[in-house]
C-alpha cells in the first residue's frame, strides 16, 4: 500500500510536544537510511561527536565531583553531606540565575564560537577542579563551569536546525536525546575505568595516582576534543533576539503550570508520577557517595561502579519498552514501574552489601527509564494539540524543581537527621541519616506512584474507550454496496478484484472499480507523491495525512455518488490499509489513525472488507519475482474511463524492510479479529482461480450468487454488524 545531567536544555526543531522525539527513536519507526544520510554531513557528524564528547564529559565530570567532595571532608561526616549538597548547589543555581538568558546571549553572539570558547574554558577549569583540594574553589569552579555549560548548550541546540534538513530534524532531534541520557552510563563505566588505571599507573612507581582525579582529567580532555571538532564547524549567519526579558521564571513557570493541569487530571496524574521518580532518583544520585562509602564500607569509587550499573540499567529499561509495551497496556505498567521505582529505592536504603547494592542499581534503572519513557509516551498520547506546548512546559518545570529538591535539600537533611531509628513491631533498626533520607525519597516515589496509578485509573475509567472497533454499515436490502480489498504487498489484490468485476458483471451486476490512493484526478496526483521513491524522507504523519486528504476526495467524487445510484463499488484498499500500514506498520497507533480519518471518511465505511491473507516475505518475494519478469499490468476503472500500470518499479512503499511489512501483516489481523462480522479473511497462497472462486463464495451473504452456482454456500447467514 501506500502506506506510512541535572540540567539540560530543551531540544531544537520541535515542540516540547513533539512524540517522535523519543516513541518513534524506541519503536522504529524511522528507516535507518535516514539516520546514515544524516550522518553523511559532515557538518551534523562533527555537531553530533562534539555533542557526544561533551554530554560523557558531563557525567563523568557529576559522579568525579561527587567522589572530589566527600573525600575533602572527613568520611560520613555531616560535613561530608554538606559539601555534598554544596556542590549540587553550585551546579543548579547557574539554572536559575543564568538560565533565562542564556538562549538569548547565544542567540546574540556567533554560536560556533561561543561553543568552542565554552568548552575549551570547561576543558581548563576542570583541570584545575581535579588538583584542587579547597572545597571552597571546587564549588566557585564548578559554578563558573555549570554558568558556560548553559551557554554551549543554548548554543549548541540552536545550532542544530540550521546545519540540518527540515525532514531530517526529528531524527537529529533523537540523536540529541540519545548523546544527552545515552552517556549516563559511559560516563560511569568511564569514571569506573578509572580506577584499575590509577592501580596500574601506581604499579609502575607513579604515587599519588588517583582514580577521582583521572576521571576529572579524561573530561576535561573531551571538552578539548570536543572544542576541536566544533572548530571545523561551519555554521550560517543567524538573527538577534531583540531582549531577554520575555523568559518567565521557573517559579512562575510552575505556578502556570499547576493552574493549567488543575483541570486536566489524567495529565496531572502522569505528570505527578513521573516528578516523584525524579525526586527518588535524585535523592539517590545526591546521597550515593556517601551511602556507598560510609554506610555500605565500599572505596569512595565504588559510587563510579553503582552509577554504571544504574546507568547500564536505565538504558536496559528504556530499551525494554518496545517488548513491554507489547503484551501489557503502557496505562498498567506505567504506574507498576513507578512503584517499583519507588520501592527499589527504599530496599535500597536497608541494604548493608554493596554488591546486592549494584544489582538492585540495575534494577532501579531499569524501573525509572522504563517508567521515564512510558510516562513520556503517555503524556503524549493524551495531551490535546492545543494544550500540548503548556502541558510539556510544566512537566519539564515539575521535573527540575524535583530534581533541584533532591540535589539540593538532601544532603543538607541527611547532615541534619545525623542517625535515627525505625520501629517495626517491637523491633527497632538503627539508620544513619543518609539511610533514613534515602529511604523516605523511595516513600515519596512510591506515595507519588500510587496517587498517579489511582488519578490514572479514575481518568480513564471516565474517558470515552479510545479503542477502535470500526461498525460495518448494514447493507441495505437493495441499493449500493461497498467491498473493500486488503492486503500486504503482493497478495494479488489487484488480480482479483479484476476477476470479481468480471464475474459481477457477468451476473447483471452494474460494478464501479476504484483504487486508493487515487481514484479521482486530485487524489491520482496524491498517489503520485505518495509512492514516488524519491519521497522515502517524509513523515510518517505527513504520510497519513495524505492518504485521508486523498481518500476525502475519493468518497466525495467516487463512492458515495455510485452507491447512491445502487452500484456495487469494488475499491482496491480502504481505511483499514491506513490503520495498517500507519497504525500498525509506522507505529502510529490505530486510534491516532482512525482519528484522522474519520473527518476524511464522512462515517462511510466498508460493508464488507476482503482480507486477502498472505505471509508478508512471502508477497515480497512474488513483487520481486514480477519485477524479473517485467510485465506491468493495466486495471481499468470501469466508472471513470482512465487505467494505472503497475510496473517492474517498485514504490516506496514496496521498498520498506521486511520487518514494517510484518507489522503491516499482522494489523490486519488485529483489525479483522476485532471486526469479524465486518472482515472475509481469504488464504491468498492459493492460485489465483482458486482464489477468485473462494472470494465469490465468501460474499455470498452480501452478493448472492446465481442459483445453482456450484459454489453456493449453505445456510450461511449473512454476518451482523459490529458495534
Amino acid at each position: 500500500m501506500a502506506a506510512d545531567p541535572p540540567h539540560r536544555a530543551s531540544s531544537p526543531g520541535a515542540e516540547p510536544g513533539s512524540a517522535a522525539d523519543v516513541d518513534s527513536m524506541l519503536s522504529g519507526g524511522h528507516r535507518v537510511s535516514a539516520y546514515r544520510t544524516l550522518l553523511r554531513s559532515r557538518n551534523y557528524r562533527l555537531w553530533f561527536f562534539s555533542a557526544l564528547g561533551s554530554g560523557l564529559g558531563d557525567w563523568t565530570g557529576l559522579v568525579a565531583l561527587q567522589v572530589l567532595v566527600t573525600s575533602l571532608s572527613e568520611r560520613g561526616s555531616r560535613l561530608a553531606l554538606f559539601a555534598l549538597g554544596g556542590i549540587m548547589m553550585a551546579r543548579l543555581l547557574p539554572s536559575l540565575i543564568v538560565g533565562p538568558v542564556a538562549g538569548v546571549l547565544a542567540d546574540r553572539y556567533d554560536r560556533k564560537r561561543l561553543m568552542v570558547v565554552t568548552n575549551l574554558a570547561r576543558g581548563v577549569l576542570f583541570s584545575a577542579v581535579a588538583f584542587s583540594t579547597d572545597i571552597v574553589a571546587v564549588f566557585a569552579l564548578t559554578f563558573v563551569i555549570e554558568t558556560l555549560s548553559l551557554l554551549f548548550l543554548s548554543a549548541k541546540d540552536a545550532s542544530l536546525p540550521v546545519i540540518v534538513r527540515k525532514d531530517h530534524l526529528t531524527q537529529a532531534n533523537q540523536l540529541n536525546l540519545l548523546v544527552t541520557y545515552g552517556t549516563l552510563p559511559m560516563g560511569a563505566l568511564f569514571a569506573t575505568a578509572m580506577i584499575p588505571i590509577a592501580a596500574a599507573l601506581r604499579g609502575v612507581g607513579i604515587e599519588g595516582a588517583n582514580a577521582t582525579v583521572l576521571a576529572l582529567l579524561v573530561n576535561a580532555v573531551t571538552f578539548v576534543v570536543s572544542a576541536l571538532l566544533l572548530s571545523r564547524l561551519v555554521l550560517p549567519a543567524h538573527g538577534r533576539r531583540a531582549a531577554p526579558g520575555d523568559s518567565p521564571g521557573m517559579v512562575a513557570e510552575l505556578k502556570e503550570g499547576l493552574r493549567f493541569i488543575h483541570r486536566l487530571p489524567l495529565i496531572r496524574s502522569l505528570i505527578l508520577g513521573v516528578v516523584g521518580v525524579f525526586f527518588g532518583a535524585g535523592v539517590i544520585i545526591t546521597l550515593g557517595p556517601v551511602f556507598v562509602g560510609s554506610s555500605l564500607g565500599g572505596a569512595d569509587t565504588d559510587w563510579f561502579t553503582l552509577m554504571a550499573f544504574v546507568g547500564v540499567g536505565l538504558v536496559g529499561g528504556i530499551l525494554a519498552v518496545p517488548l513491554v509495551v507489547k503484551r501489557i497496556r503502557k496505562e498498567r505498567i506505567f504506574p507498576i514501574a513507578l512503584a517499583a521505582t519507588g520501592g527499589i529505592a527504599a530496599v535500597m536504603a536497608t541494604l548493608p552489601n554493596l554488591a546486592v547494592t549494584l544489582g538492585f542499581g540495575f534494577a532501579l534503572g531499569a524501573a525509572a527509564g522504563l517508567s521515564f519513557v512510558v510516562g513520556y509516551t503517555l503524556l503524549h498520547a493524551y495531551t490535546p494539540d492545543d494544550v500540548r506546548a503548556r502541558t510539556f512546559a510544566t512537566f519539564y518545570t515539575g521535573t527540575r524543581i524535583a530534581m533541584f529538591a533532591a540535589l539540593g535539600i538532601a544532603p543538607f537533611l541527611a547532615g541534619v537527621v545525623g542517625a535515627g531509628s525505625i520501629t517495626i513491631g517491637n523491633a527497632t533498626v538503627q539508620m544513619s541519616g543518609v539511610r533514613l533520607v534515602i529511604l523516605l525519597g523511595g516513600l515519596v516515589a512510591l506515595f507519588s506512584a500510587t496517587i498517579a496509578g489511582r488519578g490514572m485509573y479514575r481518568a480513564l475509567r471516565e474517558q470515552p474507550d479510545r479503542a477502535v472497533r470500526l461498525p460495518a454499515s448494514p447493507a441495505p436490502d437493495t441499493g449500493g454496496l461497498f467491498i473493500a480489498f486488503e492486503g500486504v504487498e503482493g497478495s494479488g489484490k489487484s488480480t482479483q478484484v479484476r476477476r470479481l468485476v468480471e464475474t459481477l458483471e457477468t451476473e447483471g451486476r452494474e460494478v464501479v472499480v476504484t483504487r486508493e490512493p487515487g481514484g479521482t484526478p486530485v487524489a491520482e496526483r496524491i498517489r503520485g507523491v505518495l509512492l514516488d521513491p524519491n519521497s522515502d524522507a517524509m513523515d510518517a504523519r505527513t504520510e497519513a495525512l495524505l492518504y485521508a486528504a486523498a481518500r476525502a476526495e475519493h468518497v466525495s467524487k467516487v463512492i458515495q455518488p455510485a452507491l447512491a445510484r445502487g452500484a456495487v463499488v469494488i475499491c482496491d484498499r480502504f481505511v483499514d490499509s491506513s490503520l495498517a500500514y500507519q497504525g500498525y506498520g509506522r507505529e502510529l497507533g490505530e486510534p491516532d489513525v482512525f482519528e484522522i480519518n474519520r473527518w476524511a471518511i464522512g462515517g462511510l465505511l466498508p460493508d464488507v472488507v476482503v482480507l486477502l491473507h498472505l505471509d508478508p516475505d512471502e508477497g515480497l518475494r512474488r513483487i520481486a519475482e514480477r519485477a524479473r519478469r517485467r510485465s506491468p499490468r493495466r486495471l481499468v476503472d470501469a466508472e471513470w474511463g482512465e487505467g494505472w500500470e503497475r510496473g517492474e518499479v517498485a514504490d516506496r512503499l514496496e521498498r520498506e524492510d521486511a520487518g514494517f511489512h510484518r507489522r503491516v501483516g499482522e494489523g490486519f489481523l488485529k483489525l479483522a479479529k476485532k471486526d469479524r462480522g465486518r472482515f472475509c479473511i481469504v488464504d491468498a497462497t492459493a492460485d489465483a482461480g482458486t482464489v477468485a472462486r473462494q472470494v465469490r463464495s465468501q460474499l455470498h451473504a452480501w452478493l448472492p450468487l446465481p442459483t445453482g452456482h456450484r459454489d453456493e454456500p449453505t445456510q450461511r447467514r449473512r454476518p451482523q454488524a459490529a458495534g
